[in-house]
């Protein structure tokens, strides 16, 4: 990424908010960006499961903070966290999204867009089977999420002290 652009950190929520544990990442998200409690500057963008549709929103962006539920054979709730080349060696198996996050990620790169850091936060699902609801386990695991996320984004945030990117949050809903 070049020099000259602006700092700028985006959270992503990944996740079909009808797979039961498949949308811990979209509901996070929703939960957060309602919470009043992220850094200020911070893109809030509801990806879904958009895939390379969210090359626009994610265009310009330094720091990446991806959300989503991730499938590594674990105990359900367990919480995961990937960042720099461990996201480009997770089977694409391991995720609904991780093929078109991968897919994304490459698209960003060819287009010397890619942020300079990505990190992707997940809970293992116990089901993602059809229903609206988090099992209880990945409930129960959510806070955890929550916490590491913004963990994660005020320490990006207090890299830089000022700048253009500090102000109101945004929300990109697509």
């Amino acid at each position: 990424m070049r020099d000259n652009t602006s700092f700028r950190i985006a959270l992503l929520g990944l996740g079909n908010l009808m797979r039961t544990d498949d949308a811990v990442g979209m509901l996070t998200l929703h939960a957060l960006a309602k919470s009043g409690l992220l850094p200020p500057g911070i893109r809030v963008v509801e990806g879904g499961t958009l895939g390379l549709d969210l090359l626009h929103s994610l265009h310009g962006i330094s720091h990446l903070l991806a959300l989503d539920a991730v499938d590594a054979g674990v105990r359900p709730g367990t919480f995961l966290r990937f960042e720099g080349e461990e996201i480009d060696k997770l089977p694409v198996s391991k995720s609904v999204h991780l093929l078109g996050f991968s897919d994304l990620m490459g698209a960003l790169r060819l287009m010397d867009a890619a942020p300079v850091e990505v990190v992707l936060l997940g809970l293992q699902p116990a089901s993602v089977d059809w229903g609206t609801a988090l099992t209880p386990v990945v409930e129960t695991a959510q806070d955890k999420l929550m916490e590491s996320t913004i963990a994660q984004l005020f320490r990006w945030s207090s890299d830089i002290s000022a700048g253009p990117s500090r102000g109101r949050t945004t929300v990109a809903a697509l």
